[in-house]
């Protein structure tokens, strides 16, 4: 009986040490998205400043900012990958400004939950979220390619420019379902361990 009461009493103690840590990578990631959010809006702000003024100073900033969904993108795709390099992943999670002592959990989350539905559900807005990113680099780089030709067209850098609200927009949107997306995860983690740690004292 003692035996038996020592497991189960260790089993809640494993519990709560894995929620707290779970729980506490979300917490990363959606700090991660709080910086990845900021530094999209501010893209976007110093790359319409470009448009307008064609200082290249703003096209530098703009370029600086976008760094961080590049990095968090860089993490993405090799987690995904069957046999990840680490240290990759970790560099990409650094150029995204994530805290160095988040960075483990955050790695160990994508690794451990990629199959449960909710993680599984975030990560996929996350690629989406990417492959809008790739298009305003590339509205960035058409707007600066027009700009610093020999004789700018005015109507060709509106015309341009005229594609980054609604882009703007769906970014908006991903970031929003990104960060709904890990507050289910979180509610749905919480409840399971809470059931898990009732059934274990019941037991006991």
């Amino acid at each position: 009986v003692m035996g038996i009461m020592a497991v189960l009493i260790a089993i809640e103690l494993f519990s709560l040490w894995f929620s707290v840590n779970a729980l506490s990578s979300i917490r990363s990631y959606v700090n991660a998205e709080g910086l990845w959010s900021k530094s999209q809006k501010d893209a976007v702000y110093h790359l319409s400043l470009y448009a307008n003024n064609g200082e290249e100073n703003e096209y530098k900033a703009f370029l600086d900012f976008v760094k961080v969904p590049l990095g968090d993108k860089k993490t993405r795709i090799e987690l995904e990958k069957k046999n990840p390099d680490l240290t990759i992943a970790r560099q990409g999670f650094l150029e995204a400004l994530n805290h160095p002592e988040d960075i483990e959990g955050m790695i160990s989350l994508f690794r451990r939950f990629r199959k449960i539905y909710y993680i599984d559900k975030a990560i996929s807005i996350w690629a989406e979220a990417d492959s809008y990113i790739e298009k305003l680099i590339s509205i960035g780089e058409r707007l600066n390619k027009e700009i610093s030709s020999v004789s700018p067209s005015r109507e060709k850098i509106n015309q341009i420019l005229f594609e980054i609200p609604p882009l703007n927009k769906k970014l908006t949107q991903v970031e929003n379902d990104f960060s709904y997306t890990l507050g289910e995860g979180s509610r749905w983690l919480e409840n399971l361990v809470l059931k898990i740690l009732l059934s274990i004292a019941i037991t006991v």
